[in-house]
């Protein structure tokens, strides 16, 4: 099997809308990872995640 069987118009038809969603999934779980990991060191320095900017006022 060689590279050039891939590099058929009726093949690549399909091959770009599966690549596409591949690597849109792959952001997708990336960006998700990021932002837990955000939120795990904003937990373990005492700072609460999930406060609004606008309360900050209120508590002091």
């Amino acid at each position: 099997m060689s590279w050039q069987q891939f590099l058929r118009p009726d093949i690549i038809v399909f091959l770009i809308p599966i690549s596409a969603i591949l690597v849109g999934g792959a952001i997708a779980i990336v960006s998700m990872v990021i932002k837990h990991r955000e939120r795990m060191s904003m937990i373990e320095q005492g700072i609460n995640p999930d406060r609004r900017p606008d309360e900050e006022d209120a508590d002091r």
